[in-house]
């Protein structure tokens, strides 16, 4: 039994690098640019995709807990593939929206079963304690695979932006069939013989009683939030600055991609970073250094210094803040708990990426990159104060 779930971790590796083998990641608001959407416009769409995030994620990671990770899990790469059709056959606003309502059940439906789903198996071969040194690979794993998407995607998007969204399908179908091979982990729930109702309002109060009875908990999961949140915002948004800059879709992949480069470095040394510096320094100073380089993206001439540290310390962060969060959730409520972190993303989300979306449009970027460094440094304030109080204390 235990050789079956460690063949769960081999193909969740594979699983994915095929997944985010996605072209289009890089490209995407320059198609929708290219279509003759606004700025304000795509800040909707990516709204609608938060919206279906902040509405889906627990309904979803409930899916995963009573019907099975794995389940979820292919339910998630059908939906994705549903948006990726729609942007390939439309133009129209209301039929975007429909296909990003599809993006973002996608996402829910792989957000927390994926991840609950290599921790359980980890436990249930009794080495829980290896998560980190897991998710630090599978880090490594996402950022090659996505930096190699990035710069492939630049290519293929100067000869067809439609070619980048057909060969991400192809990947999609590839990750299914990964996906197929997994062996689901034990359900830990009784169902007890209870309607689809009952069974949701049970398990949606005990997940929610999980994440608000334990402070640390709350903590980190706003914490993991609000830093994530502007960095996935400059991601995106650059892209429409460099190119109104003059840079080529060329270089802004391989600048892309040199970020990925550096998030899979720095997924790879968290697990060292987290033991020789324990939790709370890593909570004082990943933070204070994201801080930093927010303000130095400002600075045209060296814009792509910070941008590319920023995917460095963004992984450093998501490893080690993920060990912790998952010590604390029970396996049994472990898909609906961990959905929580992307329902409280998903809130920043929906206000700040339209926000920059429309300062953008009127303003420019760079005016809605200043915002972004204002909000990041008095969140790190916060942060501050939040630690003074020993609130969190190290692990």
């Amino acid at each position: 039994m235990r050789m079956n779930y460690k063949k769960n971790i081999k193909l969740d590796y594979l699983h994915t690098f095929v997944r985010n083998f996605n072209v289009t990641h890089g490209i995407w608001l320059l198609f929708l640019a290219y279509k003759g959407f606004s700025l304000f416009q795509i800040g909707i769409f990516e709204t609608v995709f938060h919206i279906t995030s902040l509405t889906m994620e627990v309904p979803t990671g409930m899916i995963a807990d009573l019907y099975g990770r794995k389940f979820s899990r292919i339910l998630g790469i059908f939906s994705y593939i549903i948006y990726l059709l729609i942007m390939i056959i439309s133009s129209n606003f209301v039929v975007i929206i429909i296909g990003f309502i599809f993006c973002g059940l996608g996402f829910t439906l792989e957000s927390g079963s994926g991840e609950a789903q290599v921790y359980d198996s980890l436990k249930l071969m009794k080495k829980e304690d290896d998560f980190m040194k897991v998710n630090g690979r599978k880090e490594v794993i996402y950022q090659l695979s996505t930096g190699i998407a990035l710069f492939v995607g630049g290519y293929i998007a100067m000869r067809s932006f439609d070619l980048s969204f057909e060969i991400t399908i192809i990947f999609y179908l590839l990750s299914l069939l990964v996906i197929a091979f997994m062996k689901e982990t034990p359900l830990q729930l009784k169902k007890d013989h209870k309607s689809f109702k009952e069974m949701l309002y049970d398990h949606y109060v005990k997940s929610t009683k999980v994440v608000f009875e334990n402070k640390r908990l709350l903590l980190l999961i706003i914490i993991g939030a609000m830093m994530a949140a502007p960095i996935t915002s400059v991601f995106f948004y650059i892209q429409n600055h460099l190119d109104s800059l003059g840079y080529s879709l060329v270089f802004l992949g391989l600048l892309l991609a040199l970020h990925s480069l550096f998030a899979a470095f720095g997924g790879f040394i968290a697990y060292r970073l987290e033991k020789k510096y324990k939790e709370k320094k890593i909570l004082y100073f990943v933070p204070l250094l994201m801080t930093i380089s927010f303000w130095l993206i400002l600075v045209d001439n060296i814009i792509f210094i910070p941008f590319v540290v920023l995917g460095f310390l963004d992984s450093v962060f998501y490893v080690v803040l993920g060990d912790y969060i998952n010590r604390i959730i029970p396996s049994e409520t472990r898909a609906t708990a961990l959905s929580f972190s992307g329902l409280v993303f998903s809130i920043v989300m929906i206000i700040l990426f339209p926000l920059i979306g429309l300062v953008g449009d009127f303003y420019g970027l760079k005016t809605s990159f200043f915002g972004l460094a204002i909000i990041v440094t008095l969140f790190y304030l916060f942060l501050l104060r939040v630690l003074s109080k020993n609130h969190l204390n190290t692990i």
